[in-house]
């Protein structure tokens, strides 16, 4: 059906997922066009300027031009390694939409004019550009801008540099997911502890032996560690020789062992999981697993860096809780001693399957076991207190909002509960922050580009804060930080409390690749959480030797933990467990104990190489690292070159290698990455203002058969600005006789709250009579403006203008014609995910009202309400039960016909032409009402127009089984065999006129028997059951990018079953 004209007339599976949905080039309606789809709710207008650098454009709004000029920096910084390690530089540049927050990046309309029918990621990658929000700290979002440049780099090498390639490619390319995503991750981060901390717990929990099993989170991590092998084990210059092979031969599997020189794909597994194996077997003599009293299972390991926040009351008694899973968050309340848990809070995100951070709710204890929550609820920082929580009715103290801080991303408070310490984001810049409980004014500590996170309150004060940051100094307001300075790595500093210090007390050395997060403090100690040894520990610092020690060996890396010191101590903490976070208790926690294990850090002491020291001394900032020296350079005149010691210009070095690799594979191995930027000084130009270009983004063509007008071709285009603020479509419909024609054309404008609309319709329909060939003419003008009240449902009002015209073409009759003022309403719910080809999990519906008031004829009006529901339940892996209920009624002076049975895009489609009541199908007399006509399928077993009413009910049930994809569990290539499903189905419908279908009264049960003319005539009253059942099996595939449902179907008519039914149609189910 659906074709992506590239040069010409290309077939392409990608673009058939839009088939059916947004051409709605019609004389009819059919259930596959209703369009629902979710939303994008705009609070406030982008002012868009873009700067621009040699690599990359970055688009920005109000409010974020300094955090543009950074993106810049650590885009093109980071350029020369992605590119060097992929041995490949895109053709052109890569655009950057930058927004200053999750929520604001969730008001973006990109994808949007696409419906959603494709992945927004795959929609980013195949049009060269990259959307990211800032995270509230410079070292997650760097670390997801890399990553997400690296993606896009590995698609645009492999699929191609534009979407007409990617298209291409897609057909005879198909990669398991770990693939690419799992290259990205390893460019932009290489090893990481957190990486080590996986594969620990993947290999000892979980019995997965294939990685194409694996989707979403697990596939991107393992998908590193397989790139992380091949990097620490073969060198990682055969990255860029795997993925080269990999485009040219379109496998993946034979690529790596070519490459590699390995005998079969299945020895490299092994070998991959040996590796690792051994990793943790040597991890396993000297980490323990700590057995706590009570643990349990929270949400899955996430792609973000937000766990589950866990805190313990100072007298050990409680253990609070939070985490977010399935789109809600919940704060828990465990007894520490049995783990017997109550929820005391709970609430749901407003983005269901959106790319908002999802953050569960901070937690903190003060004096009487009052419980501190705050919460991220409709775009607000509330602050709530909780008391009394050894009764069954849990009361809040306290509730507050906390405004000027746009997210919070840790918090404190302290012991005396009058105080917050917070990690935040102002500006576009992280910084700490006290805030007053009872006024929730805010008091700013720190003001400068370095990341300040996990305060933590000194025991008994309620302005000594320790916390972890990435400065460089422990001087304040004399280094901002910009790109050069900034560093992954985070220490430990103590903060006096005053917005008026100077100067910070720096309690653990700096080093880039260790990070650190301090979970408890007193006069005496600091204890923190470190990662120095490759597994995430807690660590002391004790300030009267100003020493750091060891305390604890668990051999799974601790992600957030706090701690007790009263009544012998107790620890809470989580860790990875079988894929989920994992909340445990341990009662006791000695505060003096000190261990001493081994670096897992690659290249120390199980790596085999060197040993990192277990503890540190602090070493002021004032130690100086000695200056290296350079040899004296010789003393040359004007004109005259150092030819033993040649210098390039590094700018046009810089140019010259790049259009040497511009759009290019490499012909020989490559070297390693450098190892540091080529340039330390980057050009950025601008800032432009933002011009609303129009660009094609589909221009896509479509196969109808039309129960009335035959086989026909549509073909329609869709332009937008780059923002997708404004669309255009227009498209056409020409049967195959030339003689039907459909026109449309619309606009729409997305840039405020309120969508706004207009769209043209012009159709003709030629009907071929024995007595009197007649041509119909339709003319519909519809202004609609939307309100969304989320991402997933919106209302919508349209005024319409619509005329319909009979031209008799033998006879010279005068034209009939019609026209109609008319008002639509609808609303519209849908929170469905897709997860493969014709195949959808989750709701949706539309609540319909049309109402016409004829102008030309005020017996000419009608109404017609309706209702379209659609739901979508997973039963197992890729199981999926589809249902549908659809119904409607018209009423008012000429309330229109619902024509039921059979099904749509019917190839070789049979009709029944009824003699009894209303034909809707009838052209031997004035049937212009053909236009306002509901196709209400699908009704299996039975031809088109086996009944017809102005009301109609209508189920569908149907089982989708993917039997290829069910069974085989690796990746397949073919498209015909992936997309192959098989399907049990069952229907149920009937169409009536008058009162209920039972009635005694309406056209199903009463037929009238003799003409108008005649003198007699007699009313029959039938009473048989009305409604229609079907039921058969199917299966659909794509054959040459089209996708074909064959269906065979009984049908059963008041107790009798028909003749089975062979049904070949084209595009989707329901």
């Amino acid at each position: 059906m659906r074709i992506k004209i590239i040069h010409k007339l290309t077939l392409s599976a990608a673009f058939f997922t839009l088939l059916l949905t947004s051409v709605e080039i019609k004389a009819q309606r059919y259930p596959s066009q209703e369009v629902f789809g979710k939303n994008r709710v705009q609070y406030k207008t982008f002012n868009w300027k873009i700067f621009r650098t040699t690599n990359f454009e970055i688009y920005h709004y109000q409010g974020g031009t300094a955090l543009a000029k950074l993106t810049a920096q650590y885009a093109e910084s980071e350029f020369d390694k992605i590119t060097d390690v992929l041995g490949w530089t895109p053709y052109s540049r890569v655009k950057i939409f930058l927004y200053n927050s999750p929520q604001e990046l969730e008001q973006s309309n990109m994808g949007l004019s696409t419906l959603d029918n494709l992945e927004d990621k795959k929609l980013d990658l195949g049009q060269s550009r990259v959307e990211v929000a800032y995270t509230g700290d410079q070292i997650g979002f760097k670390k997801k801008l890399v990553k997400d440049i690296s993606l896009l780099f590995v698609y645009d090498m492999l699929y191609g540099g534009n979407m007409k390639e990617a298209l291409q490619s897609s057909l005879l390319l198909t990669l398991p997911e770990w693939f690419m995503t799992g290259a990205a991750a390893y460019i932009s981060e290489g090893w990481s502890p957190e990486l080590n901390d996986y594969m620990r717990d993947f290999l000892k929990n979980r019995n997965v032996r294939k990685p194409t099993l694996l989707t979403g989170n697990d596939a991107t991590l393992i998908g590193h560690s397989i790139w992380n092998y091949i990097a620490e084990r073969y060198g990682r210059d055969k990255i860029s020789d795997i993925l080269n092979l990999t485009r040219i031969i379109r496998t993946e599997q034979t690529s790596i062992t070519s490459t590699l020189g390995i005998p079969s794909y299945n020895r490299f597994l092994r070998d991959w999981r040996a590796y690792y194996l051994n990793i943790n077997k040597k991890a396993e003599q000297f980490y323990t697993d700590p057995k706590p009293a009570w643990k349990y299972r929270l949400n899955e390991l996430s792609a973000s860096d937000a766990s589950a926040a866990i805190k313990v009351s100072p007298d050990k008694k409680w253990t609070a809780v939070s985490e977010m899973k399935n789109g809600r968050y919940r704060v828990y309340l465990f007894n520490s001693e049995s783990g017997s848990k109550k929820i005391i809070r709970q609430g749901k995100l407003d983005i269901i399957g959106g790319r908002n951070k999802t953050q569960p709710p901070l937690l903190g204890w003060s004096k009487n076991n009052t419980l501190a929550v705050l919460a991220s609820e409709n775009g607000r920082q509330n602050f709530y207190l909780y008391e009394n929580l050894d009764s069954k009715k849990i009361k809040i103290k306290l509730r507050r909002t906390i405004r000027g801080l746009d997210q919070i991303s840790d918090m404190d408070i302290s012991s005396d509960g009058t105080m917050l310490a917070v990690s935040a984001d102002k500006n576009g810049q992280n910084d700490l922050f006290l805030v007053s409980v009872a006024r929730m004014s805010l008091i700013g500590l720190t003001n400068d580009l370095y990341d300040d996170v996990s305060p933590r309150f000194v025991q008994g004060s309620a302005r000594r804060v320790v916390f972890a940051s990435n400065r460089p100094t422990d001087s304040l307001g004399v280094d901002k930080g910009n790109f050069k300075t900034l560093s992954a790595g985070l220490s430990v500093f103590e903060h006096e409390g005053s917005p008026r210090a100077e100067k910070l007390l720096r309690l653990t050395p700096a080093d880039s690749k260790v990070k650190v997060a301090p979970i408890y403090a007193d006069e005496n100690d600091v204890y923190y959480l470190s990662n120095i040894k490759g597994v995430s520990n807690v660590f002391k610092y004790n300030r009267a030797s100003s020493t750091n020690s060891q305390v604890t060996n668990y051999i799974n890396s601790i992600r957030n933990a706090d701690i007790t010191l009263k009544s012998g101590g107790a620890i809470a903490y989580t860790y990875l467990n079988d894929g989920y976070y994992t909340a445990a208790f341990k009662n006791g926690f000695d505060p003096n104990a000190s261990v001493d294990t081994p670096s897992l850090i690659k290249g120390d002491i199980v790596g085999g190489e060197s040993a990192r020291p277990a503890a540190a001394t602090t070493v002021p900032d004032s130690a100086k690292a000695p200056v290296k020296t350079e040899a004296p350079k010789m003393a040359l005149k004007e004109g005259e070159v150092d030819t033993d010691n040649y210098e390039f210009d590094e700018d046009v070095l810089k140019t010259f290698e790049t259009r040497q690799r511009r759009g290019t594979f490499p012909t020989s191995p490559n070297t390693l990455p450098r190892t540091k930027a080529t340039r330390e000084n980057i050009a950025i130009k601008g800032p432009y203002n933002y011009k609303g270009l129009f660009i094609t983004n589909d221009a896509s063509s479509d196969w109808r058969v039309d129960p009335i007008r035959g086989f026909g071709y549509a073909q329609s285009i869709s332009m937008n600005d780059l923002l997708e603020n404004h669309v255009i479509k227009a498209g056409l419909f020409i049967s195959s006789n030339f003689r039907n024609s459909d026109l449309f054309a619309e606009y729409s404008n997305n840039v405020h709250r309120i969508d706004f609309g207009v769209r043209v319709d012009r159709k003709a329909l030629y009907i071929d009579s024995e007595v009197a060939p007649q041509k119909y003419r339709f003319n519909q003008v519809m202004v609609s403006a939307s309100y969304p009240f989320s991402t997933t449902s919106r209302f919508t009002v349209a005024p319409m203008f619509t005329s319909t015209r009979m031209v008799d073409l033998i006879l010279s009759n005068p034209d009939l014609s019609s026209s109609y003022g008319g008002l639509r309403t609808e609303f519209v719910f849908d929170n469905t995910t897709k997860s493969g080809m014709n195949m959808m999990q989750g709701t949706r519906f539309k609540i319909r009202y049309d109402n016409y008031l004829g102008l030309s004829n005020g017996n000419e009006s009608f109404n017609r309400v309706s209702l379209d529901f659609r739901h979508y339940q997973k039963i197992h892996r890729d199981l999926i039960f589809a249902t549908r209920v659809a119904m409607s009624h018209s009423g008012g002076k000429a309330a229109k016909q619902s024509i039921l049975g059979g099904m749509e895009n019917w190839i070789g489609n049979k009709k029944d032409s009824r003699t009894t009541g209303v034909n809707p199908l009838d052209f031997s007399r004035d049937n212009r009402d053909i236009f306002f006509t509901d196709f209400a399928t699908n009704l299996r077993g039975f031809n088109l127009n086996r009944l017809s009413g102005t009301s109609y009910m209508l189920l569908n049930a149907e089982l989708r089984i993917p039997l290829i994809k069910y069974l085989y569990r690796g990746a397949i290539t073919s498209s015909t065999l992936r997309n192959f499903q098989i399907v049990g189905f069952g229907d149920i419908g009937t169409a009536w006129t008058g009162k209920g279908p039972f009635s005694e009264k309406n056209s199903l049960n009463t037929e009238i028997i003799g003409s108008v003319e005649e003198p007699f005539k007699a009313t029959v009253i039938n009473y048989k059951n009305p409604y229609l059942m079907g039921y058969g099996v199917g299966a659909r595939t794509t054959i040459f990018g089209i996708y074909v449902k064959f269906d065979y179907a009984w049908g059963v008519d008041n107790g009798y079953t028909n003749k089975a039914i062979p049904y070949v149609t084209l595009g989707y189910d329901f």
